[in-house]
């Protein structure tokens, strides 16, 4: 998982072809594999970008169409006052994990706004992403697998060993013997 500083938020935002302009997933190309938001506080999983909608720059956010159960949203609406949101009503999207702030959703905005309107705004800063096959330690499946041939043949080669440890086993206490004999009679 990676956090996602200044950076990457805006790497981020910039990751789809389809931010405000060219919206939606149309234009991905073949390289670029989903990716999985969690929330920055508790790493819940609360979106993934299958969902992606577009991003704001200004606002520092990402447009989703649908987020998962682990978002909650505050159904008191909240009249904005942030410069260029004059006259927008908006409900507070939180993690139902942690209880932290992840972004909004907008119920009623201006003609410029209403690309907004009924998505999920979420604030690139309380995200943390994780993008699906990035794993880089793969396993070693190169092996010979285990057949029931090749364990008859793993038994006997045990087999044999064991009845080797044997004979050396019973060498041994024979030269021990008359080591300690020997030291008995000096």
């Amino acid at each position: 998982m990676e956090a996602l500083p200044t950076e990457e938020a805006s790497l981020l935002l910039g990751l789809f072809p389809g931010s405000l302009e060219n919206r939606g997933l149309e234009g991905r190309g073949s390289e670029e594999l989903p990716m999985v938001f969690l929330c920055a506080g508790c790493k819940r999983p609360v979106g993934d970008s299958l969902s992606w909608e577009a991003s704001d720059e200004d606002t520092n956010c990402v447009l989703l169409k649908s987020v998962t159960l682990n978002v909650s949203v505050d159904k008191e609406q909240r009249l904005s006052s942030q410069p260029g949101e004059c006259g927008c009503l908006f409900e507070t999207l939180f993690c139902s994990g942690c209880k932290m702030t992840l972004g909004s959703i907008y119920r009623c905005t201006p003609r410029h706004l209403d690309y907004k309107r009924d998505l999920f705004c979420l604030n690139v800063d309380t995200l943390e992403s994780y993008t699906l096959g990035s794993s880089e330690q793969k396993a070693d499946i190169n092996e010979e697998r285990l057949t029931l041939e090749s364990r008859a043949g793993l038994e006997k080669s045990l087999e044999r060993a064991e009845t080797i440890l044997k004979a050396l086993e019973q060498r041994l206490s024979a030269v021990e013997s008359s080591f300690a004999s020997l030291h008995n009679m000096g």
